[in-house]
Formats: C-alpha cells, sequence, structure tokens
C-alpha cells in the first residue's frame, strides 16, 4: 500500500494548481474593493433604515478605550500563530519535508483577506495554493488539512454553543437560541458525515483514470489523522476559542460595558456560527444583526449593542484588510505579479 508520504511526494511533482485560486481574470484588489464597498452599504441602510441614534453609536466608538481595543487586536491576531501550528501539525504526517509555523502564517492571513472579500470561503482554496507554491505541499493534501480543522472548529462551536447559553442564562430563556444550538449540531455532524465519505472514497478511486485518482488519494491522506494527532489538534483549538472570547470581552471594556467571560463567549461562538454559510464575505450583514439581536435580548439598549457589534467588526474584518492586505500587496508589487 502506497504510504500517505509517497501520495503526497507524487503529488507535488503532478498535481495542477488550480487557476480559480489565481484570480486572474478577476483581479483580487477588485474583489477587495467590491466586499468593503458591500459591507458599508449594508451597514449604512442597515443603521439608517433602523432609526438608530447614529450620533450616539459614533460617540461611543470614538470614546472607546485605546488600550483595550489593543487587546483585543493583540487576541486576535495571537490566535494565527495557533492556527499555523494546528495546520502544520495535520500537514507534517503526510509531507516529507516538515514546513515552519512561521511560513504558515503569512498564507493563513492572506486567507483571511480574501475570505474577507468574496463569500464562500474561497480564502481556505488560496491558502491551499500558496502551500503549494511556496512549500511544495500538494494541494488536495493541504485542502484535506484545512477541512480536517474545520471539523475540529465545528466540533468546538457544537459542544460550546449550548455550554455557553446555559452559563449566561441560567438555565432560563435560552429556548429563544435552541434553534441556533440544533442548527450548530446538524452543521457540524453533516461535516463529519460528509469527511468520511471523501475519506472512504479512495476505497473505490482504483476504478477512476489516474488523473483523478492522484488528487482523490492525496485528498484522502489529508483527511487521515491518528489519536495523537487528533488530541493535538483539539488541545491546540481550545486557545483559538479562548482569544476569540478574550477579544470580544476587550471589545465592550473599551466600550465601558461589563459582560461576562461566557457571554463573550457567546457573542464569539454565535458570530463564528453565522459565518459557516458563507453567503456574504465574513458573515457580512447576518453576524452584525445576530450580535445585536443577541444583546438586546439581554436588555442591552440598541445603541450600545450596534457599537460593540461595529467594533467587533472593526477588529476581526476591517483591520485584516491592513495587517493582511499590505503585505499582501507588497509582496505583488515586489515580485512584478499584477495585483
Amino acid at each position: 500500500m502506497t504510504s500517505s508520504r509517497s501520495v503526497a511526494a507524487e503529488g507535488s511533482a503532478r498535481e495542477k494548481v488550480p487557476s480559480v485560486a489565481l484570480g486572474r481574470r478577476w483581479p483580487v484588489v477588485g474583489r477587495i474593493v467590491i466586499g468593503v464597498g458591500a459591507y458599508a452599504v449594508l451597514v449604512g441602510v442597515a443603521l439608517w433604515r433602523g432609526g438608530l441614534d447614529l450620533a450616539g453609536i459614533a460617540s461611543l466608538l470614538i470614546g472607546s478605550q485605546l488600550g483595550y481595543v489593543v487587546l483585543a487586536l493583540a487576541a486576535y491576531y495571537g490566535s494565527f500563530p495557533f492556527r499555523a501550528w494546528r495546520w502544520k501539525l495535520l500537514l507534517a504526517r503526510h509531507t516529507p519535508h516538515p514546513v515552519s509555523t512561521k511560513r504558515l502564517i503569512l498564507p493563513y492571513l492572506y486567507s483571511w483577506l480574501v475570505n474577507c472579500a468574496v463569500p464562500a470561503k474561497l480564502g481556505e482554496l488560496y491558502r491551499c495554493y500558496l502551500v503549494q507554491r511556496r512549500c511544495a505541499v500538494p494541494f488536495s493534501l493541504a485542502f484535506g488539512a484545512t477541512l480536517v480543522e474545520r471539523a475540529a472548529d465545528l466540533v468546538f462551536l457544537a459542544v460550546l454553543l449550548p455550554l455557553a447559553t446555559l452559563l449566561v442564562f441560567h438555565g432560563s430563556g435560552e429556548s429563544e437560541f435552541l434553534v441556533l444550538q440544533i442548527i450548530a449540531v446538524l452543521l457540524t455532524l453533516g461535516f463529519l458525515v460528509a469527511l468520511l465519505s471523501l475519506r472512504w472514497s479512495q476505497r473505490f478511486s482504483h476504478r477512476l483514470p489516474s488523473v483523478v485518482r492522484r488528487p482523490i488519494a492525496s485528498l484522502a491522506a489529508g483527511l487521515a489523522i491518528d489519536r495523537s494527532t487528533a488530541g493535538k489538534v483539539f488541545l491546540f483549538t481550545f486557545p483559538l476559542w479562548s482569544l476569540e472570547a478574550a477579544r470580544v470581552f476587550a471589545e465592550a471594556r473599551a466600550l465601558g460595558l461589563a459582560i461576562s467571560l461566557p457571554l463573550a463567549l457567546l457573542i464569539a461562538l454565535l458570530a463564528a456560527l453565522l459565518t459557516t454559510v458563507p453567503l456574504t464575505p465574513a458573515g457580512i450583514g447576518a453576524v452584525e444583526i445576530g450580535v445585536v439581536g443577541l444583546l438586546m435580548v439581554l436588555g442591552l439598549s440598541i445603541e450600545h449593542a450596534a457599537a460593540l457589534a461595529l467594533l467587533d467588526r472593526l477588529v476581526a474584518y476591517w483591520s485584516v484588510f491592513l495587517v493582511a492586505g499590505i503585505p499582501w500587496l507588497a509582496e505583488r508589487l515586489l515580485s512584478g505579479r499584477r495585483p
């Protein structure tokens, strides 16, 4: 039986890069501009039609404490080394030459940039393309490891969402969020079933042409994971959610809002759930409405709820265009490639 490392070596030599990841016909910069414009229009229409006190919201945002905003940014971007390390762990079992965590951080950041600009989480494909080009890891192998990452995140989401809801509502009133909990569980189960089906598809790949058989074998290798690696993946997924909760907690403190850590975690989980089905880039519109609705149910004024939702978007959405966009654009310009 061919080992996963030999599959990776063969795949890296013969597998072609999908051209869709490059966006040659529609430059990525154009997509980013359209994504930012769509976000501005949606938020503007929501604020205008919602009859909100725009001056009050602006006053809250302008008066936010900079120190806590910096802490929120640190928590958000501090998660990327953990994400890169987790991805490296999944790739290391199948690649002949280990890829350093440092080399995976920028592709991770760039994938976030694309996810913020276009729907359907195309940034995940772009990340796999980058790691193939820069680290000679087969695209389908990297994509398989990426799917395992998403599975780990979904499992944590399905487990933590009911727990955080229980802690926030203390056993009363959480029925309003029962539908979201059921959706999280069903999404997780459906995703796991799909991954298992892809994993087992290798058994029947010998009936397919060789040009199709190699990518399927490589993808199945990326989905393979032993107990030791699974334990480490889940171990390093926990700090990611802790940092997500810390980000929201710091944002609330920046606005002078006293929220509990379970509520901060619940807000982060809700935002993650609403971006799972990527109908808009980074869940534009859905996340804001969900966060504002949750905080209003808990008795917060609509202005304070909107200010927290917008500040969270500033940290976890707008800042990405600077933190990831500037080095991405600089790389493209220095290499002489079209943005």
